[in-house]
């Protein structure tokens, strides 16, 4: 299986407030700072209940504070085909998302209102076609995704558990960790 089109969300935390126009001053910030044309626009949809909140389009990925079924995080959905085994493609993908997260959380617009819950993550694969919603994909994809899960987490526990069993819906699994390291030591865990 070629894992593509990796999906990430990162929960926010309780005690956070998401303010889409704050995201909307953060994302634009982005825009006008960034070396490359990677960056193209970004899409208001805060007015949708559950929905995609702010949307930053690029050519590669899609960043998003996304409130599906009322859960607030931040997501990353690669669009493109990334290079590397299966196990290189997840630690790019959970590198990349957590860095952005850490970003966020630093970031003057949103007023120091927003943390995430590294120990609270979906991880899907947007392809059906590559990855049906099906045990047998989940015995595949935890086989990859599990030894850099220990990674990350650094020896702290952790369980994966699917979403559904629904092959009418996307893959996905949850990450739950007993663990309470910031993004930051995640993100060095996995070598970025």
């Amino acid at each position: 299986m070629d894992l593509q089109q990796i999906n990430i969300k990162v929960f926010v935390t309780e005690d956070s407030k998401v303010n889409h126009t704050n995201f909307i001053k953060v994302f634009n910030r982005w825009m006008e700072e960034a070396d490359s044309e990677d960056y193209l626009n970004y899409a208001d949809y805060s007015h949708v209940d559950a929905g995609p909140g702010v949307l930053l389009i690029l050519k590669q990925a899609n960043y998003s504070i996304d409130s599906a079924f009322h859960e607030p995080g931040f997501l990353y959905n690669r669009k493109h085909a990334v290079e590397g085994d299966n196990a290189e493609k997840i630690r790019q993908a959970l590198t990349e998302t957590l860095s952005k997260c850490e970003l966020l959380e630093a970031s003057e617009e949103l007023e120091n209102a927003i943390h995430f819950n590294g120990s609270d993550i979906l991880f899907m694969i947007n392809n059906r076609n590559i990855a049906p919603n099906t045990a047998e994909t989940a015995d595949a994809i935890q086989a990859d995704l599990e030894p850099v899960l220990k990674q990350m987490y650094g020896g702290d526990d952790f369980t994966i558990e699917r979403t559904s069993e629904d092959a009418r819906e996307r893959f996905a699994v949850r990450i739950s960790a007993n663990s309470d390291k910031p993004i930051s030591e995640l993100v060095s865990n996995l070598g970025g």
